[in-house]
């Protein structure tokens, strides 16, 4: 397994240097600011406008730092692991974080090994896949109505605006609701850049999170490949294991006996043919024996000789002969 790359804590290095280029760019042009957000005649319209689009922003914000402070923390906590899982520690997630992604995962593959079940990993990535993706409620809702909130800083604005110039038609002398038409053009304006801005900003950080997210439930679920589910193979895949190693074999010696059995198919008939030829010969033999055994009676009796003795060979005689 490749080294764990802590993506999150570079997000954080980028969101901490634009926190501080912004802070450092409004503190230096602050005068340029306060004429940009200036206030109007209807009750300071504009700053509340655009305070609250820069509040959801600094709110969505914060939640982005808080999850990549978290998921920078799970890969310091995932490296231990790691390190303690090559080495073959008994037990790797020793004093580590209870509450950590990876010590929790370690914990339930365990727990399905000791009640025998099954373990089912893709069962397991997408329960922590759906916990991952519930804490991004608040993060995407920010992401989802920021840029509404510009348009609708626009929309207030440009009713103020409205208002003026109807009171201005009414009474053409009173330069107060003139006022009030700058006024409200110019917040329009302002909420629109603001929100604009804070969404730009923001959309970028949120996918960054997510590359953060992605990464480290992938790397989760590669130790949880290499590293712990080989060590908690459950019984039933154990069984399976074994009877398909059985199987093979079983497969080879059955194969092994039939070429054996073929060969002696084979000597069984060649040694049956021998047989058969060895009773035909003795046949012959008999036969043989059979006449020569009458041809000697018939001698004995024609020339009138004795039969020979119990046990005892006669020579032929010279008739015999």
């Amino acid at each position: 397994m490749k080294p764990v790359k802590i993506r999150a804590y570079f997000t954080l290095f980028q969101v901490i240097i634009l926190l501080g280029g912004l802070a450092a760019l409004v503190w230096f042009n602050r005068q340029f600011v306060l004429e940009f957000f200036q206030l109007t005649q209807s009750n300071h319209l504009g700053l509340i406008l655009n305070g609250l689009i820069i509040l959801l922003f600094l709110l969505g914000l914060s939640r982005i730092m808080q999850l990549l402070f978290a998921y920078a923390r799970e890969h310091s906590v995932l490296g231990k692991f790691l390190g303690r899982a090559r080495d073959k520690v008994a037990n790797p997630t020793y004093k580590l974080p209870a509450d950590a992604l990876i010590v929790r995962r370690y914990h339930a593959v365990q727990m399905l090994s000791q009640q025998s079940a099954n373990i089912d990993q893709g069962a397991l990535a997408n329960a922590t896949a759906a916990e991952q993706f519930s804490r991004f409620t608040l993060i995407r809702f920010v992401n989802n109505i920021l840029i509404l909130s510009g348009v609708f800083g626009t929309i207030v604005s440009l009713s103020v605006a409205l208002i003026g110039a109807a009171g201005l038609l009414d009474s053409p002398e009173n330069l107060e609701k003139m006022g009030a038409i700058i006024g409200g053009m110019s917040t329009a304006l302002s909420t629109t850049i603001t929100a604009i801005v804070c969404y730009v900003f923001y959309s970028y950080f949120h996918l960054r999170l997510q590359d953060a997210s992605t990464q480290l439930l992938a790397n989760v679920e590669e130790a949880t490949t290499l590293y712990i589910m080989p060590s908690f193979r459950s019984i039933e895949g154990n069984i399976l294991h074994d009877v398909s190693i059985l199987t093979d074999e079983l497969r080879r010696a059955a194969e092994s006996i039939g070429t054996v059995q073929d060969r002696f198919l084979n000597a069984g008939e060649r040694l049956q043919l021998a047989v058969d030829d060895m009773q035909h010969h003795m046949g012959r033999m008999s036969d043989s024996s059979e006449e020569l055994r009458l041809i000697r009676q018939s001698l004995r009796e024609g020339f009138r000789l004795g039969e020979p003795r119990s046990g005892q060979y006669a020579a032929p005689s010279r008739m015999e002969q």
